[in-house]
């Protein structure tokens, strides 16, 4: 897939990273049936109908990759009964009618995922975040702020909130262990493509909702650059200081913390210039945009000096460094 690695948000660019990302899970399915066939039981006429839609760019909720990477590993582990299950489930869910949903952890729709949402957004090795389903109120004054943030964002920065909407089909409001030291904040995963996960007890102003799309979107975006080869071949056993973590972190996450605040701090300069913001409000972007300045320079200089990037990841990532070297 030929794609143009130009920092500002492109819908239509998303749209088409979205669809190759769908295409993609409909080839391996196919792969994976035909290598099923006579060994493992499933309904072929609905697995056909999934690979169609899918195909057709129809936007099939997250759990369906996540469903997707526990069978391939169910089938390479020969669990043949538990692939039969999966299979089952894969041919048993709908597209999403909405542009994108928002949607509470334990809902009746993803209430059978929710284990499975769970156990995709913890894989660090190096740090477990748990993610547990919101209380009532708690998720109602969220779709509040949250339905607030998303108003301001396709008000000011139209062309970001085109390309969130097209990345991002599911978002999935979740909060945090209370018990942790560490709180899960926000984030997504490949794994998941399509789902964006947001602790409701975070994010609590428009300027912070509007950063905080940018943030995961442009996590999304990263992870649509990867069909082809991968950003960073750095080994994940090197840890390295994060301009977003405390702790030392793998480079690929450092790299995509880099990118990701080049990008809230292009969003922020955005929703700055756009003039509807009250002076509270402006005060609070114009302080997220220097952190994210200051952050971005420190992923850059770790980035620059120890990140071997692959040529994806060498012109995606210096995209982000003349946007900033042109704002500087």
């Amino acid at each position: 897939m030929n794609l143009d690695y130009s920092f500002p948000p492109n819908g239509g660019r998303a749209r088409a990273i979205d669809l190759h990302v769908r295409r993609s899970l409909a080839d391996s399915l196919q792969h994976i049936a035909e290598q099923s066939r006579g060994i493992i039981h499933f309904d072929e006429a609905a697995l056909a109908g999934l690979i169609a839609g899918l195909r057709q760019g129809r936007r099939y909720p997250p759990s369906v990759f996540g469903m997707y990477f526990e069978l391939a590993l169910a089938l390479m582990e020969r669990r043949e009964q538990e692939a039969a299950g999966l299979f089952g489930q894969l041919c048993e869910q709908p597209p999403i009618a909405e542009t994108f949903r928002v949607v509470a952890l334990g809902a009746p729709e993803i209430a059978r995922h929710g284990e499975r949402y769970a156990a995709l957004m913890d894989t660090d090795p190096t740090l477990s975040l748990t993610i547990c389903p919101p209380a009532a109120e708690v998720e109602q004054r969220f779709r509040e702020r949250f339905q607030r943030g998303y108003a301001l964002l396709e008000k000011a920065i139209p062309e970001l909130a085109d390309e969130f909407s097209s990345l991002v089909s599911e978002v999935c409001i979740v909060v945090g262990d209370e018990k942790a030291t560490m709180q899960f904040d926000g984030g997504s995963s490949y794994m998941l493509w399509g789902g964006l996960f947001l602790n409701a007890t975070s994010h609590d102003t428009d300027v912070a909702m509007v950063e905080v799309l940018a943030h995961e979107s442009a996590h999304s975006l990263l992870f649509g650059y990867t069909t082809e080869e991968v950003l960073v071949r750095n080994p994940d056993e090197e840890l390295y200081d994060s301009p977003l973590r405390t702790d030392p972190r793998p480079m690929d996450g450092i790299y995509h913390a880099t990118y990701v605040s080049a990008r809230m701090h292009w969003a922020m300069s955005r929703l700055l210039a756009a003039g509807i913001l009250d002076e509270a409000a402006r005060s609070q972007a114009a302080a997220a945009r220097e952190a994210d300045r200051r952050n971005f320079m420190a992923g850059w200089e770790v980035v620059n000096k120890h990140g071997q990037l692959s040529d994806t990841g060498q012109a995606v990532m210096q995209e982000a460094a003349s946007y900033m070297k042109a704002v500087a």
